[in-house]
């Protein structure tokens, strides 16, 4: 990849390292399918009000919301809900971690999908290697979950579910939205997934509580943190990357994301990662190395130093 490109990355990173702190934020006050409509109705809103300002229509055939209705299916509404779902149960930081999954899937899914991101032996090692500190990361003892009843447990696969729907979101973006502008993609995703997810919270859950109309600045701080940053921005983002370097390295993200994730868990909420848990970690770190190639590259390279 450019250096553009993991610029880019590294920004994206951010903002989504911090979106695990504000789902943790939001679950105090509202149940995850209302904290996932807040996420999306105030980002939708947000992005749709640039697009007004800078007089930028969004496209009209039905091309072009078929798919963006589907792309709010699998990134938006089904994977956010399972995240917030799983937040229940599990840290920021840990979610964040299990999260780095999307990158493993995504890398088999576009070998099948995109003929143009083939899957090559060192990817493969990559992915074996980085489900293996997936595994050992979920194995580790967690303070917040519940061993009477498993929820830990159930949070956790929550969140594994969460990345295979991100993962097939990235293929179905590649294949048919990168046609678009970002803003565009972005755009039509969240008003799509905005207002089918105001329906499933209406008929799953029924009304959302008062609890947040009570506490004004944690609403803002929603809004702007989840909705705005974590959304209208983020997404984007989201879509340049995916233009520039592909599906399988967009979720390379994921790589960077858990390291802000867990210092904000452990700096503003006092909440703490196990040993084995950053043990996961760093193997998936490694895997996601191998995945992206320039490990072997570098290691390639040096070999042919030395026998220079």
């Amino acid at each position: 990849m450019s250096n553009r490109a993991w610029l880019l990355l590294l920004c994206l990173a951010l903002i989504w390292g911090a979106s695990f702190y504000f789902i943790e934020i939001g679950l105090i006050y509202l149940d995850p399918f209302w904290l996932v409509s807040l996420r999306l109705t105030s980002g939708a809103a947000a992005l749709f009000l640039w697009l007004t300002i800078n007089r930028m229509a969004l496209p009209r055939d039905r091309r072009f919301w078929g798919a963006t209705l589907i792309m709010g299916c699998l990134n938006n509404v089904i994977p956010f809900t399972l995240i917030a779902f799983g937040q229940q149960y599990v840290t920021g930081g840990l979610a964040s971690i299990i999260n780095a999954n999307t990158a493993f899937i995504s890398i088999i899914i576009s070998g099948i999908f995109i003929a143009s991101e083939p899957v090559k032996r060192h990817r493969v090692v990559g992915v074996l290697i980085g489900i293996c500190g997936v595994a050992i990361a979920i194995g580790g003892n967690n303070p917040a979950t519940s061993a009477a009843d498993n929820a830990g447990l159930t949070g956790e696969l929550a969140i594994v579910l969460a990345t295979v729907s991100y993962a097939l979101a990235a293929a179905w973006g590649k294949l048919k939205l990168t046609r678009y502008t970002p803003l565009q993609g972005a755009a039509g995703m969240l008003l799509c997934s905005a207002a089918l997810s105001l329906i499933v919270s209406a008929v799953v859950t029924g009304p959302p509580t008062l609890q947040l109309g009570e506490a004004p600045l944690a609403g803002l701080q929603l809004i702007v943190g989840l909705g705005v940053l974590g959304t209208a921005v983020a997404y984007p983002l989201y879509f340049k990357i995916l233009d520039v370097a592909g599906s399988s390295n967009l979720m390379l993200v994921t790589i960077i994301v858990p390291v802000f994730a867990v210092l904000l868990d452990a700096a503003l909420l006092g909440q703490f990662v196990t040993g084995t848990n950053l043990l996961g970690f760093a193997i998936v770190t490694g895997g996601l190395l191998i995945l992206d190639g320039r490990l072997g590259a570098a290691t390639a390279q040096n070999h042919s130093t030395r026998n220079n």
